[in-house]
């Protein structure tokens, strides 16, 4: 499960999506998809991607939840 944002002007066959925060689905949790990396952003083809279905309001809670809050920075 992963917020999807496209790439414009790539490429035929380069990676043209960028899964933002992946999270692993089992059952009723979710694990990070990336435990490995401190940035949680991967790039890849959009013919890669199996399904792109709207998930449940309680999921879709779940996974917004689980999302670290960054801090944001004003410049002003």
């Amino acid at each position: 499960m992963a917020q999807v944002e496209e790439i414009d002007g790539a490429q035929f066959g380069d990676p043209d999506c960028i899964l933002v925060n992946p999270m692993l689905v089992e059952g009723e949790d979710l694990k990070d998809w990336l435990p490995f990396a401190d940035n949680k952003e991967t790039v890849v083809r959009s013919s890669d991607i199996l399904t792109f279905v709207e998930p449940g309001k309680s999921l879709l809670a779940k996974y917004y939840s689980s999302k670290p809050i960054e801090p944001e920075v004003l410049n002003e």
